[in-house]
């Protein structure tokens, strides 16, 4: 067995390497990198079938005759409603059970309700067919923050991270390149195999090309993945409360509060580019959709995975210096340039210049979400991270997701009426909540530095 295919016998506190016989022992790292590429493809394909709707926009309105505010329910509350009332369950059942048959059944079920919305003739239809989606990608964050926990020492864990949120980077440029290669495709197929496809209508074969792979990631996870031990306890509770969860909140507001709500003030401004910059350059630019999904994918791929990789060796390189708070920092940067570059992407007169500030926004988004795995993990105990990670989730969702959405496509049916109103509902999403998400980060840095201590001492009282 070579070096790297050895268990890693270390120090949860620290990281540093120690006697084979100590403690806490890491996995095997080539095994726990394959792991962690597994759910960064996972998460990938959740983000694929979450947002490949937004370039459908224009034939789902005419199919379906629903309005720009219908639409913008159907990316986000549809969605949101039981992602997140179920995020603190499942993110429960994390802590206390096995995790990868969570994982497992979860991207099987939104795998198979996306091609379920193929099917959907009316916007109620349609709307169910969403909630479906939801439930299942309710287990990937919850699971998988807490799966990567217990694969890699405190000190590589940010890089992990910082990998796995490359999903959601991967999984929104294969939504634009690959909605729009998928509505070429569907055309080609409608005309040449009529008595196949015939009766379906182009957004109906992205649906179901984009629910397939998900399909055989869940066998490949079922057959491959095992369960990791648990590190820095000695067995999960197995009582169902929320007890500990509020009693730790109780104890640190300011470090919870901050990071939560200002991470998701960054979220909010995420799903608004996921939900609406496509249709931005679609009406604003009058650039055709397929170019406008390819294009945004071409351009956001490179960057956004380079900056996804990279957030995680920001915040570990920030730590090592000396910067407990280090994820504080990561995240108020992304309301920063949600605040310049978002807004600059939206009123920019033109396409290309539209193009440059997204592809600028675009290095800063991820690490947002890199800075709530790596803040989580670091002020919070091993026993209610999934937790955590779930009130993460719900907030995210009943406030980001649904907001993000919903609010600019209610601004563009009531307010900016004019087929260029998507600039100006924009601009407001992203410089408000850029400029709130920034201020809240930097006002909790002290706290969560307390927070971050106080779990340091609690796992090595010599600290």
């Amino acid at each position: 067995m070579s070096d790297i295919d050895q268990p890693i016998a270390a120090n949860e506190t620290t990281g540093t390497t120690t006697d084979p016989a100590a403690k806490v022992t890491w996995p095997p790292q080539r095994y726990a990198w394959y792991v962690v590429a597994l759910l960064t493809l996972a998460y990938a394909l959740a983000i694929l079938d979450r947002v490949a709707i937004a370039l459908l926009i224009e034939p789902l309105e005419e199919s379906l005759h629903i309005t720009d505010t219908q639409f913008g329910l159907l990316q986000g509350m549809a969605f949101s409603m039981f992602y997140s009332v179920l995020g603190l369950p499942i993110g429960m059942l994390c802590d206390r059970t096995r995790r990868t048959p969570i994982l497992t059944a979860g991207v099987a079920l939104w795998s198979l309700a996306t091609m379920g919305c193929s099917l959907a003739s009316t916007f109620e239809e349609l709307f169910i067919a969403r909630i479906l989606v939801g439930v299942g990608e309710a287990a990937l964050v919850p699971a998988a923050a807490s799966i990567i926990a217990d694969l890699f020492p405190p000190t590589t864990r940010p890089k992990a991270y910082g990998v796995f949120v490359s999903g959601t980077s991967l999984g929104t440029a294969a939504a634009l390149i690959l909605s729009g290669l998928f509505l070429h495709w569907s055309n080609g197929l409608i005309e040449t195999m009529p008595h196949l496809v015939g009766g379906f209508q182009n957004w109906q074969l992205v649906f179901i090309m984009c629910g397939i792979p998900g399909l055989f990631l869940a066998l490949i996870m079922l057959v491959s993945m095992r369960e990791p031990k648990r590190q820095g306890i000695d067995q999960p509770t197995t009582e169902f409360s929320l007890k500990p969860i509020l009693k730790l909140f109780g104890e640190r507001p300011l470090a919870y509060g901050s990071l939560i709500v200002g991470t998701v003030l960054n979220l909010v401004c995420v799903y608004a580019i996921i939900g609406w910059v496509p249709a931005l350059f679609i009406r604003a630019h009058e650039w055709p959709a397929a170019t406008a999904g390819q294009v945004l994918g071409v351009v956001g791929v490179p960057i956004s995975m380079f900056a996804a990789a990279n957030s995680g060796w920001v915040i570990s390189q920030l730590t090592k210096r000396g910067h407990s708070d280090a994820a504080m920092l990561a995240a108020g940067a992304t309301g920063v340039s949600m605040m310049v570059f978002g807004t600059g992407l939206s009123l920019a007169p033109t396409g290309i210049l539209a193009l440059v500030f997204y592809g600028l926004n675009a290095f800063f988004t991820n690490w947002n979400i890199s800075a709530v795995y790596s803040g989580v993990a670091q002020i919070t105990p091993n026993q209610l991270r999934g937790q955590v990670m779930a009130v993460h989730t719900i907030v995210s969702s009943l406030i980001a997701m649904s907001a993000g959405n919903f609010i600019v496509g209610f601004l563009t049916d009531n307010l900016f009426t004019a087929t260029d109103g998507i600039s100006y509902a924009l601009a407001i999403v992203f410089l408000t909540c850029g400029a709130g998400s920034a201020l809240l980060l930097m006002i909790g840095r002290g706290a969560f530095r307390r927070a971050a201590a106080a779990n340091l001492k609690r796992l090595d009282p010599d600290v």
